[in-house]
C-alpha cells in the first residue's frame, strides 16, 4: 500500500496493491472528471505527479499521467488538480445578508447524471432561499447513464450509493450552517431513473441488459435516517420508465402538461435525450442515447457548465467573438459553446454536410482550446439522436415538425443554448425555430413543487398514466432515421 498526497493539503489517499489513482483518489474525496468511467481512453482524469513513482502510464514531460491508469509504485504527491472536486472543501455562500431564517425548510434536489442541484425552499411561503449546484461526484464512474449501470452490474452498486449520498448530506449540511437550521424538514429528490435508484441503493443493473427492468418506478417516501440524511423525510418522484425517469414526470408536471393548448414536446437534453409529446390527451415518451457530448464529455476540449466555459460564439468582423461562464478566461467548451461553434463553422464552410473538417485538422476557439474533427462527430451522434427521436415521435402521433404548437427544452445546459444555433445545427427542425422555449432545470422545479403543493404528486401520477413509451431499439424507422439525420442540411432564416 502506498500514500498519495494533495499538493499543499493535509488530504492523503491511501492506494492498494495494484489499485490506480482514480480510485484511490475518489474513495479519499478527490473526485476526478472521467468521462470514459475509468476505460483509458478519454485523458480526461490527468493529475500531474510531483513526487515518487508510478507504471501502467508514462509522465510525460511535464509529470502528467492518467489517473485511470497509473499506478503508485512508491508514495506520490499530486499537484491539486483543476478537473476535481475535493468534498472536504466548503461550498461558498451565496446567501443575502437580511435572510430570515425560515420555520418549515425543504430542500429540492436534482440528481442528474453531471450536476446535482439542490434549492433551499420556505415551505410556508413557497419561496426559493439559497442553491447550490456540483458536479455529480459519481462522475469518477463515468460520464453516461450506461457507465453508471455497467459499475453498478460490477459489483460496485454499493460505492454508488455511497458517493451520491455523501455529496447529499454535504449539500443539506450546507444550507444547514449557512441559514442556522437545526434540521430540514423535507428532503424531494428527482432524476432519472438509474440515479434515483443508485440515490437509494437499489441495484439498477436490469437496466443494462433487455428487458431493461427497474427495481421501481413508482414515488417513494422514507425517513431520512433510513438513508442517514439530515431530512426528517425524503420523497423521490415517480419515474416512466427505465429510461424516463422522475425528472420527466416533474418536468411534465411543472409545465401542466396535460392542460397544454395543443400538441406540445418536452426535450430534456442530457447523456440521455428524454422526450415527451403531448397530443389529445395522451403522452408518448422516448429516450434516445444522446451520449455526454452537450454536456462536455467525449470533446477534446469539453467541460461542463462551470467557469471559464465557452458558452458562446459568434463570428463577428471577420474573428470570433466568445462568452465564458463567469467572464473567466476560457478553458473549455460546454455544450451550448459547441452548438454555437459548430454552426459558425457550418456558416464558415470549415465542415461539410458530412462534418469532415476540409484543410482544417482544428477549430481553434481560443489558446489551448479547439475542436477537431472527432469532435464534430462526436456532435454529429449526439444531434442526430434527439432529431431522430422528435421524428420518431411525431410519425408514431400522426404528426408533423409544423404541427407541434410549443416545444420546451429542459436542462440545465438549455440555460445557454442558442434557439438559431440549435436549428442551423439540426438538433431540432427547422420548423420549430419560433416554436422553442428554454425552459431550464424544470426537474429542480418539480422537485420543489412537490415541496409546497399537495396536488403536484397527483399530477405526477397523473401524466404517468397518460404515458405510452417507445422503445427507439425496436421502431425499424428509427436507425434509417439516425443515418440520414447525421448529416448537415443547409439552414438559413
Amino acid at each position: 500500500m502506498y500514500l498519495i498526497r494533495l499538493q499543499n493539503s493535509p488530504i492523503v489517499c491511501e492506494a492498494g496493491e495494484g489499485e490506480a489513482l482514480l480510485p484511490a483518489c475518489a474513495r479519499a474525496g478527490i473526485i476526478l472528471s472521467a468521462p470514459c468511467g475509468g476505460r483509458r481512453y478519454c485523458g480526461k482524469c490527468r493529475v500531474r505527479i510531483l513526487e515518487g513513482v508510478v507504471k501502467g502510464d508514462a509522465p510525460d514531460a511535464e509529470g502528467w499521467v492518467r489517473a485511470c491508469a497509473a499506478v503508485p509504485a512508491s508514495d506520490i504527491v499530486i499537484a491539486n488538480p483543476e478537473n476535481c472536486t475535493i468534498i472536504n472543501s466548503e461550498v461558498a455562500a451565496c446567501v443575502p445578508p437580511d435572510r430570515k431564517r425560515p420555520a418549515r425548510p425543504g430542500v429540492a434536489l436534482d440528481i442528474g447524471t453531471t450536476t446535482v442541484s439542490a434549492r433551499l425552499v420556505d415551505m410556508d411561503t413557497a419561496s426559493p432561499l439559497d442553491t447550490i449546484s456540483e458536479m455529480n461526484d459519481q462522475r469518477v464512474f463515468g460520464a453516461d447513464v450506461m457507465s453508471r449501470i455497467g459499475a453498478a452490474r460490477a459489483g460496485r452498486t454499493q460505492e454508488l450509493y455511497s458517493v451520491i449520498n455523501r455529496q447529499t448530506e454535504r449539500i443539506l449540511r450546507a444550507f444547514m450552517e449557512r441559514w442556522e437550521l437545526p434540521r430540514i424538514e423535507k428532503l424531494s429528490v428527482a432524476g432519472n431513473t438509474t440515479m434515483l435508484h443508485l440515490f437509494l441503493n437499489e441495484d439498477p443493473s436490469g437496466m443494462g441488459e433487455v428487458p431493461f427492468t427497474p427495481v421501481f418506478l413508482e414515488d417513494r417516501e422514507m425517513k431520512g435516517e433510513a438513508l442517514s440524511l439530515s431530512a426528517d423525510t425524503v420523497t423521490v418522484l415517480p419515474s416512466i420508465s427505465a429510461f424516463i425517469g422522475g425528472d420527466i414526470s416533474a418536468g411534465l408536471a411543472v409545465l401542466d402538461i396535460l392542460n397544454a393548448d395543443g400538441p406540445s414536446l418536452l426535450v430534456d437534453i442530457g447523456t440521455n435525450g428524454e422526450m415527451a409529446l403531448f397530443n389529445r390527451g395522451d403522452l408518448l415518451c422516448c429516450s434516445t442515447a444522446a451520449g455526454p457530448a452537450f454536456e462536455g464529455a467525449e470533446i477534446s476540449c469539453g467541460m461542463s457548465g462551470t467557469s471559464g466555459a465557452i458558452s458562446g460564439v459568434e463570428f463577428v468582423n471577420n474573428g470570433l467573438s466568445l462568452t465564458t461562464i463567469g467572464n473567466a478566461a476560457p478553458r473549455g467548451v460546454c455544450g451550448s459553446g459547441l452548438i454555437d461553434a459548430v454552426a459558425v463553422m457550418l456558416e464558415q464552410g470549415v465542415i461539410d454536410e458530412t462534418g469532415l473538417m476540409e484543410n482544417c485538422p482544428a477549430y481553434v476557439l481560443a489558446e489551448g482550446v479547439s475542436l477537431i474533427n472527432r469532435d464534430i462527430r462526436q456532435f454529429q451522434l449526439a444531434k442526430s439522436a434527439i432529431l431522430s427521436g422528435i421524428r420518431i415521435l411525431c410519425k408514431n402521433a400522426g404528426l408533423k415538425p409544423e404541427d407541434i404548437q410549443n416545444v420546451y427544452i429542459a436542462g440545465g445546459f438549455g440555460f445557454f443554448v442558442n434557439k438559431r444555433n440549435a436549428v442551423a445545427t439540426g438538433i431540432f427542425p427547422k420548423e420549430f425555430l419560433d416554436r422553442l422555449t428554454v425552459s431550464g432545470n424544470l426537474s429542480l422545479q418539480g422537485a420543489e413543487g412537490s415541496l409546497v403543493s399537495e396536488d403536484f404528486m397527483k399530477r405526477c401520477r397523473q401524466i404517468i398514466s397518460r404515458c405510452s413509451v417507445i422503445d427507439l431499439s425496436l421502431d425499424p424507422a428509427f436507425m434509417d432515421e439516425f443515418a440520414e439525420n447525421m448529416l448537415f442540411e443547409p439552414f438559413s432564416t
